[in-house]
């Protein structure tokens, strides 16, 4: 059974493990360090012409003379969200048209919507998770999304490597499976409620945000 999807972590720790919880963040101010990191890998090995085409790769317009925007803490920093992984949105996308079933997480009361409000689809559904996020503050390297989906004693995990991201105001997305379709299983013992979890991990191992949701395979 693959599945993915939602609950939101807001945190502004951002070394090691962080349970879930809400801070008030409303005094918050961006250190210069924070804002520092993506210049100083922008003058790091200057003359490696290699290097800095991967860089402009990775980074973007801000690679191409739009740092301002960072010092600025314009578009690329917001100084009200901690987080560095900003998740804006989930939705379950059906092939046969059917509605989008879609979660607004940038509110706390979108986030305890969805804890709150399982998904129904048929069983045989054909179905694919989209997740819309952006990266804040700073670079978020060799990003993972991983999900769990549990019933009774039964679990099954799966992880998928997204790549780098640099701070932008630009949304991703991210479609899952990517390619194909994923298959709600069909069948009497395949019915019922699926409680899960998915998480948003990067290369040092940092949960950026944590999602539980739950959904329910009903007869078609």
């Amino acid at each position: 059974m693959e599945c993915r999807t939602t609950h939101m972590t807001k945190d502004c720790t951002t070394t090691g493990e962080v349970e879930p919880h809400t801070p008030n963040n409303m005094g918050y101010k961006m250190s210069d360090q924070a804002i520092a990191s993506v210049g100083d890998l922008l003058e790091k090995d200057k003359h490696d012409s290699s290097l800095q085409r991967y860089k402009a790769n990775l980074l973007g317009s801000a690679a191409q003379g739009d740092l301002v925007l960072i010092r600025a803490w314009d578009i690329v920093v917001d100084i009200h969200e901690c987080r560095r992984v900003v998740v804006k949105q989930f939705k379950v996308v059906f092939e046969d048209n059917r509605h989008d079933i879609t979660y607004h997480l940038d509110s706390e009361e979108g986030i305890q919507h969805l804890r709150d409000t399982p998904f129904v689809m048929e069983e045989g559904a054909k179905y694919k998770f989209a997740v819309f996020f952006r990266v804040n503050r700073e670079i978020v390297s060799g990003l993972r999304f991983r999900n769990k989906v549990r019933r009774h004693v039964f679990s099954v995990s799966e992880e998928v490597v997204l790549g780098s991201y640099a701070p932008q105001s630009t949304t991703h997305e991210f479609l899952f499976p990517r390619h194909e379709w994923a298959e709600a299983p069909s069948g009497l013992m395949y019915r019922g409620t699926y409680q899960a979890e998915c998480k948003f991990i990067d290369s040092d191992n940092v949960e950026h945000l944590r999602f539980p949701y739950s959904f329910v395979i009903k007869k078609a």
